[in-house]
């Protein structure tokens, strides 16, 4: 979506991986151009969702099946067993499954767009269809009755399409927002949601402070990081992260954690964050 991250993922020559430049999708789907300048980015971005689907689908018809993932996902297991839930599904999402103090959101949305599956068949191709239309149409980052983004038309899927299916499975899409409703523990070197394995993990929420000291946004959900998830699932993503990041900060706008015990200055929203934070422990060293 950027020319930087085509050219480093040009220069990772990454097997079976076919990069595709956002010049290439606007110039295969006009509207997005037409659009571009009335939208944020993150709001273009949130627009290309489908149009990124609907674009690959034309441009390969040889795919029966495809599936958009969010770039914050990291597969710590192998996703065979997601397929082998969805089966012969034309469509196939994965809810937020807000934990308590998360529960609010649920206006935004009750799916979360981080895995979409579309079949090429009748109901896959239809749904795939409409949901660009309907981005291009509106996908602001605001609430708007029954609109939010890319996310909130997700909603009505499950009563529009008969051949789709909601992802049961515990270990996908393990988040900040939902990681109080499970334990989370190892066993045989698999980690486990529940006694499920964990297949994707969605680093939503992670910011960097400095160059040793990440937050995970776990304790918005009034939640502790607890050992496993600290050191099997951050660090791990971190620390691969940082692998690829040619020694540059992860992310570009940093803080001094120093700085935020002693915040009075900040609005009263900020004190609050910040205490809870340091009270929740959710501070990663690495």
């Amino acid at each position: 979506m950027d020319d930087e991250s085509r050219s480093r993922m040009k220069e990772l020559n990454l097997e079976s991986v076919i990069v595709l430049s956002y010049l290439e999708l606007e110039e295969h789907d006009k509207q997005l151009s037409d659009i571009k300048n009335s939208r944020s980015l993150v709001e273009y971005y949130f627009t290309c969702t489908p149009a990124i689907c609907n674009y690959i689908i034309e441009l390969y018809p040889e795919i029966e099946l495809i599936t958009y993932l969010d770039s914050d996902l990291y597969f710590f297991s192998s996703p065979e067993s997601v397929y082998t839930e969805i089966g012969g599904k034309s469509i196939a999402i994965v809810e937020h499954r807000f934990s308590k103090y998360g529960r609010k959101f649920i206006k935004l949305g009750r799916f979360n767009v981080a895995w979409i599956s579309f079949r090429r068949d009748d109901q896959g191709i239809r749904c795939l269809k409409e949901y660009r239309e309907q981005c291009l149409d509106w996908c602001y980052d605001y609430l708007d009755g029954d609109k939010y983004a890319d996310q909130k038309y997700l909603d009505k899927w499950p009563e529009k399409y008969y051949n789709l299916i909601v992802i049961q499975n515990k270990g996908v899409n393990l988040a900040c927002w939902n990681l109080g409703n499970y334990t989370i523990r190892k066993k045989g070197g698999q980690i486990l949601v529940d006694d499920d394995p964990l297949i994707f993990y969605h680093f939503a929420g992670l910011k960097q402070l400095n160059s040793g000291n990440y937050t995970t946004s776990i304790s918005s959900y009034f939640v502790r990081p607890g050992g496993v998830v600290k050191n099997d699932i951050y660090s791990v993503y971190i620390i691969k992260l940082k692998s690829f990041s040619r020694g540059s900060d992860i992310t570009k706008k940093t803080v001094n954690p120093k700085r935020m015990k002693f915040s009075f200055g900040k609005s009263a929203k900020n004190m609050i964050r910040n205490i809870r934070i340091f009270s929740f422990g959710d501070i990663i060293k690495v």
